[in-house]
């Protein structure tokens, strides 16, 4: 992953960002401040750290847990980079990253607050069209850009351009235009009844259409060498809309119906996608199968309705769901919220363990993570191994802005059930805007 540039001077407690010899006339960064030196000076002072052990460099990753630290480290010169390859496996995960508007970024750091904010090094082919970060996985990143049609009513506030970009190797894979206004010679929709519901869902490929994502999710990295699929929850103008895609089409195919419309939270798991509806309490699976025209959806399942009574709820009150993958689980996260809609006040927090193997699935309580931490967010839920690194508090669940409740962000501890504010200061820059054109942040928890 290349140098990472800052958008606010580094604090002094912050290691010292070094540049490489390819930088030399520029200087070096020293205590966050650029220092002119000469280009003798600069070749002398490389000369002395050049010949630095592996060894060494390897004792100093290990206190280095945020990963904008290391690419730091990396990037002196060519022969640090070379020495701490083969320390790389050897070190804990590093720490998660959040994906902030505008393809910036910040690292979680061990005390739990956020790191001064980077720019996300976006090649030059995507980043000149304003894009937008609308999800994650295994160091890549879904983005969208706005509709160059904007003039047009018809497709005012729907987006244009989607790819995805690999944060560490800077690839980009083009997906399909998200506004297609033609009818492809090979059209075909049906209508899908819902297992277990009384309605029915409609599927459509190579259809026309307006899009405008909001969570983009993977079924595999697109470095994996198999067949991947992206799913994506859009909504534009009120039309809410499941849109599919996989190498090789020209085109999203989507799904829709009234009784799946609302903001979704949608998780590829175990060759399934699943669509949570997130204040109505509605979990559907989606199965899918390959055809001539690349895949279509096959089977659509109503599988959970409604939370266990186990306690009385407060009457009148609101509740915002996700789910997450953890362990090899699937985990349904809930918000309970005051009935005040203008000034609502998180209640409590619940997780749940989904059984996938009744009908409908069962919902069994959890109070640990076993040690790790759960990430939430509009643009995805992600799960992290936090008793990987020494003083690092684990099971806590760290919530960001939603587009529900833009201004709910804080720490939930699972072991006693308080909650504190999280990321305040840092994203309290995105709140000046009206909330409605608010762009909200994804997790991105890197690879190595």
């Amino acid at each position: 992953m290349p140098p990472c540039s800052s958008d606010q001077e580094a604090p002094r407690s912050q290691p010292v960002a070094v540049m490489g010899s390819g930088c030399a006339r520029s200087g070096v960064m020293f205590d966050g401040m650029p220092q002119r030196r000469s280009r003798s000076e600069f070749d002398a002072g490389v000369s002395l750290w050049v010949g630095l052990q592996p060894g060494i460099l390897g004792v100093v990753l290990r206190f280095l847990p945020c990963l904008a630290d290391r690419t730091r480290l990396r990037s002196v010169c060519r022969q640090w980079r070379v020495g701490v390859q083969g320390y790389v496996h050897m070190l804990p995960p590093p720490l998660p990253i959040l994906v902030l508007p505008e393809f910036k970024f910040s690292s979680l750091s061990e005390n739990e607050e956020l790191m001064p904010v980077r720019r996300v090094p976006v090649p030059k082919e995507v980043a000149a069209d304003d894009p937008r970060c609308v999800g994650s996985f295994d160091g890549w990143l879904a983005g969208v850009t706005p509709s160059k049609k904007r003039s047009d009513k018809c497709f005012r506030d729907a987006d244009g351009e989607c790819f995805l970009v690999n944060a560490f190797s800077r690839k980009v894979i083009r997906l399909p235009q998200l506004c297609n206004w033609h009818h492809s010679s090979a059209y075909s929709s049906k209508h899908l009844p819902v297992v277990n519901g009384c309605f029915e869902v409609h599927f459509c490929a190579n259809d026309i259409y307006r899009l405008s994502h909001c969570q983009v999710v993977f079924s595999s990295s697109p470095d994996s060498g198999a067949k991947y699929i992206v799913a994506a929850y859009s909504n534009h103008k009120g039309t809410s809309r499941i849109a599919l895609w996989q190498p090789g089409m020209m085109l999203w195919h989507y799904w829709s119906g009234i009784d799946i419309d609302g903001p979704k939270d949608l998780v590829s798991h175990q060759r399934k996608l699943y669509v949570l509806l997130r204040h109505r309490t509605r979990l559907f699976t989606c199965e899918l199968e390959e055809d001539d025209r690349g895949f279509m959806v096959s089977h659509v399942e109503l599988c959970l309705t409604e939370l266990p009574r186990v306690r009385p709820y407060r009457e009148g009150g609101a509740i915002s769901c996700n789910m997450v993958v953890w362990c090899g689980e699937l985990l349904l996260i809930i918000r309970h919220y005051t009935h005040d809609f203008c000034n609502r006040e998180v209640l409590r927090v619940e997780v749940f363990a989904l059984d996938v193997n009744t009908k409908p699935y069962g919902l069994n309580e959890i109070d640990s993570f076993s040690g790790d931490c759960i990430f939430v967010g509009s643009g995805g839920c992600k799960s992290f191994p936090a008793s990987l690194h020494d003083g690092v508090e684990g099971d806590l669940i760290y919530f960001v802005p939603d587009d529900w409740k833009p201004r709910d962000r804080f720490v939930y501890s699972m072991r006693d059930g308080t909650m504190r504010p999280f990321a305040a200061q840092l994203l309290a820059c995105y709140f000046d805007m009206p909330e409605e054109n608010l762009d909200f942040p994804v997790w991105l928890l890197p690879s190595q």
